[in-house]
């Protein structure tokens, strides 16, 4: 038998805090609606393990260090049990430095650790019978692959809508969608829901939890009670919601609600069919894997060196937005310039540890944590491998090393390939995701 136990905390950050997502600080004006932490373990005799999901654009490690240190300060030793990820969403406070810019308040973090372990410690305290079933479909009318092959041979990331010059997407989409659902003493508790798409909607200074804030609203609307949803993304690198083939306006908090309503009711209609999984054994396993950041040649220092010589006197303000970074005017130029070369100061072939964490229940689950942002193939891959019917992917989880692109990627283009403060890994650095995502999976009979 399998016990579950669930609790969240509201982690909504004070009225001008700086948002994190884009490329300068954006203090908040207010909140469309509230960020959370979401906890869900699983306890089968002494093993207690699961998830920590935050409404948050990234983690570090050093933070989940912390909060695993509180967590073990409440009397809890399973806290490295646990998959700490994100929704990713871009309207939501630092937690660290990110592009330089040092705006974290310290009076919010420890506000975010300690309400952590105080979620994790209720989920304990909550843990009861439960019974584990799931579905899932193919078919995501929400999910695009954002690179596209141009008529000049080059890959663009986000081109424009209607830009006459896309010749094709450069690569699929993982267009599953899979929940799993826990009932508790006849009703349904909790849900867990595993797609692929970016989480960056809304823009502006508000914050929000995104589409998938607005995906748990509506569930509970339309299941009639408050269930818990907690949504893990999957390897959506190359993936977003901007359909290029309209005009239509998608950065909005409308478009949030859009796109939130639509997943809502692809899940709902999956609760409806979920079967009981097949077995109750728990299990969870992590490998730490050392991954060295990629090593930044003589050539590129030089050319960044004399785009930040050619800029230096540039008045004109970048447009950082996906349209503007894909045009890639001078100011975009000069700021990736100047990455690049904090980056070969700094981490240019720099080891760096990560902890790929999974767990399985019976034959039918396996779920696996990868940390940053890989490409959709890297999910692809590690489905294709395994013999479990629902393979739930969390990434941005237990660490933020950036893009982790296909090998094949670096030649063609985009502003994923490139390099920036903490984020660069190895050119193969998804061949070890994947042997690593492999691996996990033969760790389970």
């Amino acid at each position: 038998m399998i016990e579950a136990g669930i609790a969240s905390e509201i982690i909504t950050p004070p009225r001008g805090e700086p948002l994190v997502g884009y490329f300068d600080p954006r203090p908040n004006t207010g909140a469309y609606d509230d960020l959370k932490v979401k906890v869900t373990l699983f306890r089968q005799g002494n093993l207690v393990t699961g998830y920590v999901s935050f409404d948050l654009c990234y983690l570090r490690m050093a933070l989940v260090e912390r909060m695993r240190g509180q967590i073990a300060a409440f009397g809890l030793t399973f806290a490295k049990n646990l998959i700490f990820h994100c929704t990713h969403t871009h309207t939501g406070p630092y937690v660290s430095a990110f592009f330089g810019e040092e705006t974290v308040s310290p009076a919010y973090l420890d506000e975010l650790v300690c309400k952590t372990a105080k979620a994790v410690r209720r989920a304990y305290a909550n843990l009861a019978p439960a019974e584990l079933s799931a579905a899932s479909t193919v078919g995501n009318p929400c999910s695009f692959n954002r690179r596209y092959y141009m008529k000049d041979g080059k890959v663009v990331t986000n081109p424009g809508k209607l830009n006459p010059k896309i010749v094709k997407p450069e690569g699929p989409v993982d267009e599953e969608i899979a929940v799993l659902v826990i009932r508790q003493d006849g009703r349904i508790a909790s849900l867990l829901v595993n797609l692929v798409n970016h989480t960056d909607t809304i823009g502006g200074n508000f914050v929000s939890a995104d589409w998938p804030g607005r995906m748990e609203k509506d569930l509970r609307n339309l299941l009639g009670s408050d269930v818990m949803t907690a949504t893990l993304i999957g390897c959506s690198g190359n993936i977003n919601h901007f359909d290029v083939r309209t005009d239509a306006d998608q950065t909005s908090y409308e478009e949030a609600k859009r796109i939130g309503a639509i997943y809502a009711d692809i899940v709902r209609k999956l609760v409806g069919k979920a079967k009981k999984l097949k077995g109750d054994k728990l299990q969870c396993a992590t490998e730490v894997v050392s991954i060295p950041c990629r090593v930044i040649e003589k050539a590129d220092i030089r050319e960044a060196e004399k785009i930040m010589r050619e800029t230096e006197n540039l008045n004109e303000e970048a447009e950082m937005t996906s349209e503007g970074l894909a045009a890639g005017a001078g100011p975009v130029l000069r700021f990736f310039a100047k990455e690049l070369l904090a980056f070969a100061k700094e981490w240019s072939g720099v080891k760096r540890d990560f902890e790929f964490k999974s767990l399985k229940i019976g034959s039918d689950f396996f779920s696996v944590s990868f940390p940053g942002e890989p490409f959709t193939q890297v999910g692809l891959e590690i489905k294709a491998a395994s013999k479990s019917k629902y393979n739930f992917i969390a990434t941005l989880a237990m660490d933020e090393p950036g893009y982790v692109c296909m090998e094949e990627c670096y030649a063609r283009g985009g502003y994923e390939i490139r390099p920036i403060t903490e984020a660069g890994l190895a050119y193969n650095a998804a061949n070890i995701y994947i042997a690593t995502g492999k691996k996990l999976l033969k760790r389970y009979v």
